[in-house]
């Protein structure tokens, strides 16, 4: 039995998007963090609106689950 050699470039591409991606979730709590101790305003609300909205997209597009089912969940955990 032979074993498939993996090409370098392709572990080096999915080690590089995996850090950036936990980088950029670790930005995105910062961000976080630093609205909690801020008077809240429509505008925030909008903007966390439209960012859990792609998060729920993106999350759709790379599980595969669809974005209606992760909406659920999500009110499951409010209920």
């Amino acid at each position: 039995m032979t074993t498939q050699k993996t090409n370098p470039r392709i572990t080096d591409a999915i080690q590089r998007a995996r850090a950036d991606i936990a980088s950029l979730t670790d930005w995105l709590e910062m961000e976080l963090d630093k609205q909690r101790n801020a008077a809240p305003t429509w505008g925030d609300v909008n903007a966390l609106e439209h960012v859990r909205e792609n998060l729920i997209e993106t999350l759709a597009f790379f599980s595969g689950v669809e974005e209606a089912q992760i909406k659920r969940s999500l009110d499951e955990l409010h209920s």
